[in-house]
């Protein structure tokens, strides 16, 4: 084989193959067995090594590329990759509707319905129809660089358009990565039984994928991609609808997702949102609602967007998931301040993608609220598709003559309690020694947004508890080489990375500092706020109440809280060590930050998942932006926890963007790297 026959043959062989990936990962439909895939790979590979000089950018071999290096590359979105507003209910979306047709002036539109895949948002950018850079969509305006694991997806085509009849000059495809559940389950039962922290869900999976530096270990990850929209397109011809370029997209070798439904009247849109919803159990992956678009592409113009997100198109999202299962007991936790917290145990039940086996009950009113008894068959719903919730009782089958029984003393040390603000609604331990209190005490000092101590997780603190190692906070402080070595899979390299990290979180600012301290309903905001107030911890200790209540959004509880805290002679005590063993007691004298959300005004309504609603402020005034507690024509974010309130229907009514808390995280997440 000569030289010229050689680079039709490599040529021919990079097509074939990109066509059998199209049919097996896309169509779900190989022609050829495996064995035959890896000879043509074989051939194709034997030649690119005879003839490195006749290798196309785009060949199959070029998949699995190297390891990159390590650090955020960026990329900035030529046109802004805006995020969607929530529509909740049937009554939402028809007033969604009635504004789009309004604005319009007509009496319907036609829209096009899709399937709201629960993935991570990516840009692919092709150019003369090859694959040059895959972006995250990061805060919209500024992603990160992931072309290598882009290219190592089978399901993404490294070139398109390569038979049908051309590719466009330029093509920006975006759409959502995402893994399916078998492969999600494969990977958390492989890193199980390697010890390896599991993920909680499909998408933290593909999320964590994306990310990584080696595309040869993302591509074992078996990642999958659906287009469904366009940024850029220039060469493509005449596209007028967007159900036209999701054809393209199809005929260029993208997968475009089976279930769009294109809907020519509101209620054939209704019609489609309740078939798309009554297919989420039987789908392989993960769904959380319907996207519904303008299909014309004019009429998307001339609607047009607002700041973070277009008026052509919203999220129809579904109803959260439901579960019946039986409660086997009730039992009470322990929190780091002493609260007596129920925890009903269930019989483990599978709910939107995962088995719950437990849920908390928050109080011992609500079991009187719930009628609940050991026994009693539930109703439980995983709500906004992550916190497991008893609704109601469906079924009794406990014993109804049993009256609630508040606990008489506290599970972990059993020394009694008493009723916390002369309320029946939490109950403390108030014993200083007690072991489970120290646990969560010392977990929570040494927590990213406190102290920030690495190495100090929940197996080491126990050990130190256990061995008499740590019976304060202080005592971390005092740890040492010999000491650490007792510990178990404890080595020197693992004893002197975490003697630095203690070591390091001795520089830590006040305000993390009293944090860190827990003190009762002191988050991160008012830690902040009173750091920045009173500058040294002598200050603040020394502040009487009134002092501290005329710092902005510290109330009369809060400032009780503190008096009270500092006056406890076991506080003084520990402050005198800490001191002693050199942690800073004053707070940097840092300018507000000027961030990403400078100028953004959030509003945050419901019960947050992953940080109490004053932490997330406090990041958000730490970034730049601004925290409101009423949602006005100023506000630009509402973040929606779980069960929130009527700043949700005031905020749709503005037209003002409302979204859940895990956009509102990977916004953060964007934001600070």
């Amino acid at each position: 084989m000569d030289r010229n026959q050689a680079k039709q043959e490599i040529a021919r062989l990079a097509r074939e193959i990109e066509q059998h990936n199209y049919n097996y990962y896309v169509l779900d439909a190989p022609t050829i067995s495996d064995q035959e895939y890896d000879a043509l790979m074989h051939r194709l590979l034997a030649l690119e090594q005879k003839y490195p000089e006749l290798t196309l950018p785009y060949s199959p071999t070029r998949r699995v590329g190297v390891k990159v290096p390590s650090g955020v590359r960026t990329v900035r979105h030529e046109l802004k990759m805006l995020s969607l507003d929530n529509t909740y209910s049937a009554d939402e979306l028809r007033d969604w509707y009635a504004r789009v047709t309004s604005r319009l002036g007509v009496d319907r539109v036609e829209c096009v319905a899709e399937l709201k895949i629960d993935g991570v948002s990516a840009s692919l950018l092709y150019e003369a129809g090859v694959l040059t850079v895959g972006a995250t969509r990061g805060d919209g305006e500024v992603g990160e660089d992931v072309t290598h694991n882009i290219r190592a997806m089978r399901m993404v085509p490294l070139f398109c358009g390569a038979d049908s009849g051309g590719a466009p000059r330029l093509l920006e495809a975006r759409g959502e990565v995402y893994m399916d559940r078998a492969d999600f389950d494969r990977i958390n039962l492989i890193r199980r039984e390697s010890g390896s922290e599991v993920f909680a869900n499909p998408r933290n999976a593909a999320s964590g994928s994306l990310k990584l530096l080696d595309p040869a270990e993302s591509s074992k990850r078996n990642l999958r991609f659906f287009v469904h929209s366009c940024g850029r397109l220039e060469g493509a011809g005449q596209i007028k609808t967007h159900w036209d370029f999701l054809q393209l997209a199809r005929r260029l070798g993208f997968a475009v997702n089976p279930h769009n439904r294109l809907c020519s009247s509101f209620d054939a849109l209704r019609e489609a949102c309740r078939e798309l919803e009554a297919l989420r159990p039987t789908l392989s992956y993960d769904v959380d609602g319907v996207v519904v678009k303008v299909n014309r592409l004019d009429w998307q113009s001339e609607l047009g967007e607002t700041m973070k997100s277009p008026r052509w198109a919203v999220a129809y999202k579904f109803q959260a998931y439901q579960a019946t299962t039986r409660v086997n007991d009730i039992v009470v936790q322990v929190g780091r301040t002493g609260v007596l917290t129920p925890v009903a145990e269930l019989e483990p039940v599978p709910c939107g993608g995962v088995v719950i086996s437990r849920a908390t009950l928050h109080n011992f009113d609500e079991i009187d609220r719930l009628g609940l008894h050991k026994g009693d068959r539930v109703l439980l719903e995983r709500a906004g598709d992550v916190i497991p919730k008893i609704v109601k009782v469906v079924e009794p089958g406990g014993d109804r003559r049993e009256l609630r029984r508040l606990p008489t003393n506290c599970p972990s040390c059993r020394e009694d309690f008493i009723c916390r603000d002369g309320e029946a609604v939490q109950y403390r331990c108030v014993n200083p020694d007690c072991p489970r209190q120290l646990e969560r005490r010392l977990l929570h000092f040494a927590s990213r947004n406190a102290m920030d101590i690495v190495g100090m997780g929940e197996a080491v603190v126990r050990q130190l508890i256990d061995r008499g190692l740590a019976r304060s906070v202080a005592d971390i402080y005092d740890l040492t080489t010999e000491h650490l070595l007792e510990l178990d899979f404890f080595a020197a390299k693992k004893v002197e990375a975490l003697l630095e990290a203690i070591e390091a979180s001795k520089g830590r600012s006040l305000s993390r500092l009293v944090l860190g301290l827990g003190i009762p309903n002191i988050g991160e905001k008012a830690a902040a706020l009173l750091a920045r107030e009173f500058r040294t911890m002598d200050g603040i200790v020394s502040a009487g109440p009134e002092a501290l209540m005329a710092v902005p959004e510290i109330g009369e509880v809060s400032s009780e809280a503190v008096v009270r805290f500092f006056a406890q002679p076991e506080t003084r005590k520990l402050l005198e060590r800490l001191k002693k063993s050199g942690v800073r007691m004053d707070e940097p004298d840092v300018p507000l930050a000027q961030g990403r959300l400078t100028g953004q005004v959030f509003v945050f309504t419901g019960e947050l998942a992953n940080r109490t609603r004053a932490q997330a402020a406090q990041l958000v005034k730490s970034l730049g932006g601004e925290v409101s507690a009423t949602v006005t024509a100023r506000t630009n974010w509402v973040v929606a926890g779980q069960a929130p309130g009527s700043k949700v229907a005031r905020a749709s009514k503005l037209g003002i963007r409302i979204i859940e808390e895990k956009e509102f995280e990977e916004m953060l997440h964007d934001v600070i790297g």
